[in-house]
């Protein structure tokens, strides 16, 4: 299977002291557009409904990101409930399962196809809760993570969307990676003027062996067949 490696897509946060709201009005008003699809769509997560203006007080906004501030435990106590290992779940769907949603949706406006995201969450509450986004129709995987659930807690509605986007990054990233398509067009005594059109994960390598006249520095070594030749990519 085709892996990503282990990678962290943030740091874990130290521990304050709680605040009365720890996500407030003033830090939601202060992000950037991105940051800001990212947190509504956070919200739509947790509790199926985006922040309406009503809604985007300190005390609202507190609760309705309340699973997702820094605290002693795997959870906040109040958020536990019955099922724990299932809130670990919710947790961190929050983060990885929106990313993974923004990534997708980020891929279809390119016009990107060829993947098809399956999460995979194995929480615990003793130990480290592993997270993989893998593809359900071939053996590749886009991302592998793994954190105890009480180190998943943030700081600020910034920190919280910056960690949803950079998962949001990470998977647009390996998709191409794994997607991206190489195509050689070699010629002789011809001229490319132009490659129009491409798709954003294909790319184009014209192979010219046509070198008489050309300058010393252009000239580089053909990957296809190792004779001299100015290359020239799109």
């Amino acid at each position: 299977m085709s892996a990503s490696g282990c990678v962290r897509l943030f740091h874990l946060n130290n521990m304050k002291t709680d605040t009365e709201y720890p996500f407030t009005a003033e830090q939601f008003n202060a992000l950037t557009e991105p940051q800001r699809q990212a947190i509504e769509a956070v919200a739509e997560c947790l509790t199926g409904n985006t922040l309406s203006p009503a809604d985007r007080t300190d005390e609202e906004i507190a609760s309705t990101f309340n699973l997702l501030k820094t605290c002693a435990g795997c959870v906040p106590s109040e958020e536990a409930g019955e099922d724990l290992l299932n809130t670990i779940r919710k947790k961190f769907g929050a983060v990885y399962q929106v990313g993974l949603e923004l990534a997708e949706a980020e891929l279809k406006e390119k016009k990107i196809t060829g993947f098809n995201f399956c999460l995979v969450t194995d929480p615990s509450y003793e130990d480290a809760t592993h997270i993989a986004v893998l593809d359900y129709d071939q053996p590749v995987c886009y991302l592998h993570e793994w954190t105890k659930a009480w180190h998943l807690g943030f700081e600020t509605l910034e920190d919280l969307a910056d960690a949803v986007l950079l998962v949001k990054k990470h998977l647009v990233e390996k998709v191409i990676e794994f997607t991206r398509k190489e195509v050689f067009i070699l010629i002789e005594g011809g001229v490319v003027h132009e490659v129009v059109n491409l798709p954003p994960n294909i790319n184009v390598t014209v192979i010219d062996y046509d070198t008489e006249g050309v300058e010393r520095e252009r000239l580089e070594i053909s990957p296809v067949d190792g004779e001299l030749c100015v290359v020239n990519k799109w």
